[in-house]
């Protein structure tokens, strides 16, 4: 009995030893089960969490790089509109600083008005030349049809000469007292000429004495200058049409003594043939009676004579005619002269009113300059706000967007906070609950941190 006890015995504690192996096995299988379990959820678990921080990370790179595009974009356009402005400025600043130096310096004004002087004077220059020389052409014309007048006029006197040079030689003596006559009455208008010429020079000179104070009352240095100059020209011009004038007076004062002395020599011509034929007649009027052929010969002899007379008046109508022409035509002259006295007079007008609307005009036009300019000067500074504007509002944009998203990121961050505390907090949970069976598997310092015993 005591043997099949021990032996029951010992079957008993080898099936216990072996009920018990079989348990710790299962118990083992279970804790690796339970174990690799565990591994393999916290592996999931920490590779989630890694996807996600990885996400979280590149996001937040994402976030950065975006903000620090966003802010070197900004301070790129800050400094280019930074750079524009100070160009706006130093351009506003050159242009009033010319214009201060333009207005404040009297040097440049000085030049200026100088410039516009000599221009408006040589443009006034080049007109009076212009005139000039037309003048100048119009007297070389004059002239050259004077000069044929007088050619045809003094071939007409040399023919009349030829002709009469044989019944002059007969009236020396009344002649030379003709010519003493004719001398006193051309030194008596000589005279009265001289006087004429003295008082129209003292009225000229007080008529240039009354301009000059004027003048020297109204106008600059420069501009007295100016006008003295034209006023001299003005004065040899006229000199040289007075003394142009005078010499055409003496010629045709000559022309009229000649045409009296010849008037007067033909009445003496006149006369002695007349009373060179009424003699002839009273002789001859005894032998009318007597003798025949001799009253043929006499008839013939008178009808020859009141032929001859007959062209000789022919003769002299149309020298009287030709006479006429020439005191027209130098009256047409004279009257030509007046006409371009009067003409040159109201250029001379025109002239100076001309000078004065150039004036007005330069006057105009600087205005008109300043005006523009002003303008100008209002718009680039109208651009200029408007400019600093834009870019203050565009700044302020950009900085109002990057608060927004300084705000989304701040507020991304605390909810990622947030979520990784939710996730800790599960971790613990899960760990507390499964804490009796993975106590052998957890360091001390873990065990400390889910505070195990």
């Amino acid at each position: 009995m005591s043997e099949q006890q021990k032996t029951e015995i010992s079957t008993i504690e080898a099936q216990k030893k072996i009920s018990e192996q079989i348990a710790n096995d299962a118990r083992c299988i279970e804790i690796c089960k339970m174990r690799q379990n565990a591994a393999n959820v916290s592996l999931y678990r920490r590779m989630h969490l890694e996807s996600e921080e990885e996400e979280m990370f590149t996001n937040i790179q994402k976030a950065k790089e975006a903000q620090a595009r966003q802010i070197a974009e900004l301070e790129q356009e800050q400094k280019l509109a930074q750079v524009m402005a100070d160009l706006k400025r130093r351009e506003i600043v050159e242009i009033k600083t010319n214009q201060l130096l333009q207005n404040n310096s009297h040097e440049l004004r000085h030049v200026e008005k100088q410039l516009r002087t000599s221009y408006a004077n040589k443009d006034l220059m080049c007109q009076i030349k212009e005139k000039e020389a037309l003048k100048k052409e119009e007297k070389v014309r004059v002239y050259y049809d004077d000069l044929r007048m007088i050619e045809s006029r003094n071939d007409e006197n040399k023919e009349e000469i030829e002709q009469q040079t044989l019944k002059n030689e007969l009236n020396l003596d009344y002649k030379k007292a003709i010519t003493e006559q004719i001398q006193e009455n051309i030194i008596k208008k000589q005279r009265e000429l001289s006087l004429k010429n003295n008082l129209v020079i003292f009225e000229a000179t007080r008529n240039s004495e009354a301009q000059k104070n004027n003048v020297k009352t109204n106008c600059s240095q420069k501009e007295l200058e100016l006008f003295t100059k034209m006023k001299n020209d003005r004065k040899e011009i006229e000199r040289k049409e007075s003394d142009n004038t005078n010499k055409r007076i003496e010629e045709y004062l000559m022309e009229i003594d000649k045409r009296n002395k010849q008037q007067e020599e033909f009445k003496n011509q006149k006369k002695v043939e007349n009373d060179r034929i009424y003699n002839c007649l009273v002789d001859n009027l005894a032998s009318l009676t007597s003798h025949t052929s001799k009253n043929i010969e006499m008839q013939n002899k008178l009808l020859y004579e009141e032929q001859r007379s007959a062209t000789w008046l022919a003769d002299k109508k149309e020298k009287d005619s030709k006479i006429l022409q020439r005191e027209d035509m130098l009256k047409q002259k004279e009257m030509q002269l007046n006409i371009k006295k009067d003409k040159e007079k109201a250029e001379k007008e025109k002239d100076y009113d001309l000078v004065k609307i150039l004036l007005q005009n330069f006057q105009v036009f600087n205005e008109v300059e300043e005006k523009k300019n002003a303008e100008r000067r209002q718009m680039m500074i109208n651009y200029g706000k408007e400019l600093k504007m834009s870019i203050d509002q565009k700044t302020d944009l950009r900085q109002r967007q990057k608060k927004v998203a300084m705000n989304e990121f701040s507020e991304a961050v605390k909810l990622e906070k947030l979520r990784m505390g939710e996730i800790k907090k599960e971790q613990t949970t899960i760990v507390k609950e499964h804490m009796g069976n993975l106590v052998g598997f957890f360091p001390p310092t873990a065990r400390d941190q889910y505070n195990m015993k």
